[in-house]
């Protein structure tokens, strides 16, 4: 069994339990492949903007902390979200397709992602809600893209396995989007920061 720690952002509106229930939806994917999601720090988070890219690029500048392997940002639901799903339905009567983003990840290292925490819009109801959303989110935290079969995510876990078993328990690898993988703390955030 090996351990992925995480620091959590957590939004203001987001509640410990809600944090909880979503960790365990998400373990129970984990423990296929022996591994664990354990919520290491907990920062409290207020979300800016009001789109998926302005938590992205807050997650970009932030330093990952000593004993956390990954970032995920709980991000709370605000009305601007309840009032995109209606105007998305406005624009679905004239054939003009809107997407709601329910979480993302970063490409070039998974490392870092956020989710929406709470289960609020139709379309999100239909994907199967907040805890298959962070399953989702969790399965590109370990370097896996989108597919239609997860046989090559397999690989993936394995050889993340693997390389962890060589860099040992001080952080758990992170793939690396030139190849490779990046197995230190210290390298992670010098590709983010630059220090």
């Amino acid at each position: 069994m090996k351990t992925i720690r995480v620091c959590v952002w957590k939004d203001e509106n987001v509640s410990t339990e809600r944090m909880d229930y979503l960790f365990n939806s998400w373990n129970e994917e984990l423990i296929l492949y022996n591994l664990q999601a354990k919520v290491s720090q907990v920062k409290d988070w207020k979300r800016p903007g009001w789109t998926g890219k302005a938590i992205m690029e807050e997650l970009y500048k932030a330093e990952l902390p000593d004993g956390c392997d990954r970032i995920l940002a709980l991000a709370g639901v605000r009305l601007s979200d309840i009032a995109y799903e209606f105007a998305s339905y406005i624009l679905a009567l004239f054939f003009i397709p809107t997407f709601e983003v329910l979480g993302a990840v970063d490409s070039p290292t998974g490392t870092r992602g956020f989710v929406l925490a709470h289960t609020a819009s139709l379309g999100h109801l239909l994907v199967g809600g907040a805890s298959n959303t962070i399953v989702h989110e969790g399965y590109h935290l370990l370097g896996c893209g989108h597919a239609f079969y997860l046989s090559e995510c397999y690989g993936q876990i394995r050889d993340l396995k693997t390389t962890s078993e060589i860099a040992g328990d001080s952080f758990f690898p992170a793939t690396y989007s030139g190849g490779g993988f990046i197995t230190s703390r210290r390298e992670l955030n010098y590709f983010f920061l630059g220090r």
